[in-house]
């Protein structure tokens, strides 16, 4: 409560008291009644004045301590204006002074009377304009404190620093971000996503679309970062080189052709230990490739080990791969590898990763020394089948001579490997071929036993006393005799002392001392064939061997990797011992003659056929009849025009096959490249000499005809003569999956029974129209025929139709 005495003197000594009011109107001030007289109104101003003066000075004293104000009553009443009031008359004074906040003093404005000249009422101000008076006015105090404390020489130093700090800072960020985004160019591409934390490459199609990932190089630590390499590589187009320090280096050359991207990937240890793998992520694509191997499917599902097992050739029955294997893999998405021929590589299949892998492994087979590499290349396109031809003409040497060609024409016939072989159990198998089958006249394949010892290249003077008599009745007959050679020499073959003198065995690594390994449980040394004078030495004997006995051609067998001598040394060395085929086979096109061979690793420009794996006398689908299909197909697609799937009903140690299996491995065999029997037709009745007779008619039909050409196509197309239903049929899912039918060329499908006992099958017709031939109707493709009838002396094959036909 406050008094202001003169202005009270200048209204009639009016006295203000602030009372509450009844209606709860703060800022209503009352007068008392006016007093009628003198006496009333000096009493009344004097006890107004003591109870003001004793209210003022409680509330002066809270008001100073709160505010920490001056002394001076100039304050006291300034200060003043802002307290809170109520409504108050002049006959009460509040009891007590009005209660303070510990917050901000709130400031009320100063008072004005009415019209009425008796009710007073707060003028009421604009708060929110003194508070923005009152931040210019702070802020101009502190520019003004800026501005005086820039004239310091201390101060003007220090904000140079500090304006130097920022620029710096802006600098380096910018620098970051622009060395990070040309970075991301650099890997990214137009179709290729490449993270370097994580080591994920994505390879994209045209739409953007992911084709494959991949995740490199999983044997460094994940929480290692990889820092920007120098390139070597000017005449990459695009190039990428990353560095793991005391690890690994990665570089990474894009190229692009008309149909295909291809994306060269080498890795390089940096120490002794380091594992390189790369793994690419199936997902839903289907994977094909890589060669014979134990247990194989069409596609690949899953390799029978893991990365301990190395891809070198085998015989496929002991060892995890067979005798023709290749480093090519396609998958249905447009996305092909092939890894370099020269590393020590480990390759693993599972239902979601195909991994490659690379490591310093001082055991057997691979002799690797320091660096190791992993290099391989990995090429997209936008159709399968386009894709495969474009990677067999680049990075393949096919086929260019047409001569092998003549193995279509005529059967393969070779004598039981469970029944003795000598002149006399051979004269005795050709009068049986020719009691019933003589218009089947072809090719007699002796087996490795027509040897004096493994490896003498001299027949066995026991079993055949007389060679050239029984090599001319079997030419008088009309065969052709071919002879099967391997690359070891046996004990006890006095070839064997000749091969040691003339230094021409495989020996150690340190006393360079003829070393000895197992084949077909003998004895043997191994000629070494990367030696030109050896080469020279073997292909001289095989010459005079051709000569003297007049033979028509060999086929080779043996040298896999497997059944290399321990610690072997070749004399021109190389880390993957797989080479080693390409010098023996090199022989094969220095003969002049006619050729086969059961094994093979980069040798399709081989002018002759490639014989699967002996079959046994089974349905089995894992090396019985049901195993056929997928293992043919593979060889296929790998550039081996010319497959042998092996003798019709088995290769069986003397086991006769019964009819059935007979029949249905005879109605497949006929529609591939090459028909072998070891178990003559004649062994059975009438019926299955009659079904034989048929199949041949329809072979030399409709079958041969595209062979031929396909054949004399293949150097310039590389398409293969056996191909799958996804050649006609790329982005079908059943063609991509189907392991039991196949094509001959582009214009026969045939679907086999496999399967004992069976009637009837399953069929998937591609798209496109059709002609059934044990029906003799048109239908239309792209569909499954369920339980389609195949009686046992029938296969069902169907022949495509142009539109003119369908017509028709």
């Amino acid at each position: 409560m406050w008094i202001d005495r003169e202005r009270a003197a200048s209204y009639n000594s009016i006295i203000l008291y602030n009372i509450p009011s009844d209606r709860g109107d703060d800022d209503v001030w009352e007068l008392r009644n006016k007093p009628e007289s003198q006496k009333e109104r000096i009493e009344l101003r004097n006890r107004a004045s003591n109870d003001d003066l004793s209210s003022l000075d409680s509330w002066a004293q809270s008001v100073f301590t709160r505010s920490s104000m001056g002394s001076s009553m100039m304050s006291i009443e300034s200060s003043a204006t802002g307290i809170s009031s109520t409504n108050t008359t002049p006959g009460g004074s509040p009891s007590s002074s009005p209660a303070t906040k510990k917050k901000k003093l709130n400031l009320k404005p100063a008072l004005k009377l009415g019209l009425d000249n008796v009710t007073w009422t707060t003028t009421k101000s604009k708060r929110r304009r003194h508070k923005y008076k009152k931040n210019i006015q702070a802020s101009s105090a502190k520019v003004k404190a800026v501005m005086k404390q820039s004239k310091n020489p201390q101060f003007r130093f220090r904000m140079i620093l500090l304006t130097l700090f920022a620029l710096i800072i802006t600098l380096v960020s910018f620098t970051w971000h622009t060395y990070q985004q040309q970075l991301w160019q650099i890997a990214i591409g137009n179709k290729i996503k490449f993270h370097e934390g994580s080591r994920i490459l994505h390879l994209l199609n045209e739409d953007g679309t992911e084709l494959v990932e991949a995740v490199l190089g999983r044997g460094i630590p994940s929480d290692l970062n990889p820092y920007q390499c120098d390139i070597h590589h000017p005449k990459a187009a695009t190039k990428i080189c990353e560095e793991w320090k005391y690890r690994a280096k990665l570089h990474m050359n894009i190229s692009h052709g008309s149909n295909h991207s291809c994306y060269n990937i080498q890795w390089k240890s940096l120490e002794t230990n380091t594992l390189l793998r790369d793994c690419f992520v199936l997902k839903n694509s289907h994977w094909y490739g890589m060669g014979l191997q134990r247990g194989l499917r069409w596609p690949l599902k899953e390799t029978p080990g893991d990365l301990s097992f190395p891809l070198v050739t085998g015989d496929g029955v002991e060892e995890t791969f067979g005798g023709i294997i290749d480093r090519y893999w396609l998958s249905s998405e447009g996305v092909a590898v092939h890894a370099d021929p020269n590393i020590p590589l480990y390759v693993s299949i599972s239902d979601k990763h195909l991994c490659l892998q690379s490591r310093n492994d001082q055991d057997f087979p691979y002799q690797v020394s320091d660096p190791i590499y992993l290099k391989y290349t990995i090429c997209t396109g936008n159709d399968m089948r386009v894709l495969h031809q474009d990677m067999m003409l680049n990075y393949r040497s096919l086929l260019k001579n047409n001569s092998s060609g003549v193995f279509l024409m005529s059967p393969i016939w070779i004598q039981s490997p469970g029944q003795e072989l000598s002149q006399e159990s051979i004269q005795q198998f050709a009068n049986k071929i020719m009691e019933h089958t003589a218009r089947l006249l072809g090719f007699f394949v002796l087996d490795s036993r027509w040897q004096q010892e493994e490896g003498s290249l001299d027949f066995n003077k026991t079993t055949f006393p007389n060679p050239k008599e029984i090599l001319k009745i079997l030419r008088n007959k009309g065969f052709r005799v071919l002879l099967t050679i391997h690359p070891f020499v046996c004990l006890p073959s006095r070839l064997f002392d000749q091969a040691t003198e003339g230094h021409h065995l495989v020996t150690d690594k340190w006393k360079h001392v003829p070393l000895l390994t197992r084949w077909r449980g003998k004895i043997c040394g191994l000629l070494d064939l990367t030696s030109n004078s050896t080469a020279n030495w073997l292909l001289e004997r095989l010459l005079k061997l051709k000569r003297k006995y007049d033979i028509d051609g060999f086929v080779f067998t043996g040298g896999q990797t497997t059944y290399l001598p321990r610690y072997y040394a070749f004399h021109e060395s190389s880390t993957n011992p797989d080479l080693y085929l390409h010098h023996y086979l090199s022989l094969a096109v220095k003969l002049n003659s006619l050729i086969g061979t059961e094994v093979g690793f980069l040798t399709q420009s081989l002018p002759g056929f490639v014989r699967l794996t002996p079959r046994t006398v089974s349905w089995d689908s894992l090396s019985g009849l049901g195993s056929i299909i997928p293992e043919v197909l593979t060889l296929s697609i790998m550039g081996y025009p010319l497959v042998n799937p092996g003798s019709v009903g088995g290769d069986g140690r003397g086991e006769i096959p019964s009819k059935e299996l007979y029949l249905r491995w005879m109605e497949m065999a006929l529609f591939l490249p090459i028909v072998q029997f070891t178990v003559s037709p004649g062994y059975y009745d009438s019926e299955v000499i009659e079904t034989a007779f048929k199949l041949f008619a329809v072979r030399q039909e409709l079958v041969l005809p595209i062979y031929k050409m396909a054949l004399e196509q293949f150097p310039t197309t590389a398409a293969p003569l056996v191909r799958p239903l996804w050649w006609i049929s790329p982005k079908e899912e059943y063609a991509q999956i189907c392991d039991s039918q196949f094509l001959v060329g582009d214009k026969i499908m045939v679907a086999p029974v496999l399967e004992d006992g069976k009637r009837t099958r399953d069929i998937y017709l591609p798209a496109g129209w059709w002609k059934d031939h044990v029906y003799d109707e048109v239908r239309r493709g792209g569909k499954w025929l369920h339980n389609y009838p195949v009686p046992l002396t029938t296969i069902a094959y169907f022949t495509v139709l142009d539109d003119q036909n369908v017509n028709q």
